[in-house]
């Protein structure tokens, strides 16, 4: 929970549709905030990545990163969109699990002072890094998985490879047997290869 005086009035972190973590007001100032920031990520328009808005002195932020998407509503201009978005994405960068306890450490770095430019572009940056080494860890992850994966799909490949060629030998063998027997028939009949010069 935030402090009465904090411009944040709701954040939360949806995966698909379900809720993974959330932030609210305390007290809340409205109970709409929830389904709003459901409707945003609900109604959010396919490829793209972040919306800001502006409406009745409120500020809505929505960051989408498949499959997460991240909502924001704060108190404008007190807290600008473009704050709540550096917001969402820094939240981001953080692994789902420690999202709902880190929400409001971050949420409290908020607002930046509105007469420090210097400001705004620090935590810019500082959001670039940050965005930079969670894309790095998740490539590392993906290359860990990519060395892995081959080796099991090797095993399970192999055996349906081994499967079929077993089947097929089968196949083969039966086709194989009953032609012996239509053969050595056929010889019975004959009496041998008599029946080729007639």
């Amino acid at each position: 929970m935030l402090p009465a005086s904090h411009s944040l009035l709701y954040a939360c972190v949806f995966r698909d549709t379900d809720l993974v973590a959330e932030l609210a007001h305390s007290p809340p100032p409205a109970d709409d905030l929830p389904a709003l920031a459901a409707s945003l990520v609900a109604a959010a328009p396919p490829h793209h990545s972040h919306i800001t808005h502006s409406a009745g002195g409120r500020a809505h932020a929505l960051l989408l990163a498949p499959p997460l998407a991240l909502a924001a509503v704060s108190l404008a201009p007190q807290l600008p969109a473009s704050q709540l978005l550096l917001f969402l994405r820094r939240l981001r960068c953080l692994p789902e699990s420690r999202m709902h306890d880190e929400m409001p450490r971050l949420a409290l770095r908020l607002p930046l002072p509105p007469d420090d430019e210097g400001a705004l572009a620090r935590e810019a940056e500082e959001v670039a890094a940050a965005e930079a080494e969670a894309e790095e860890v998740a490539r590392r992850e993906a290359d860990l998985t990519a060395r892995r994966t081959p080796k099991r799909e090797r095993g399970r490949g192999g055996g349906a490879a081994w499967t079929w060629r077993r089947q097929l030998w089968v196949v083969i063998l039966a086709d194989l047997v009953l032609l012996g027997v239509l053969f050595a028939a056929w010889l019975a009949v004959c009496r041998g290869f008599s029946c080729i010069g007639r």
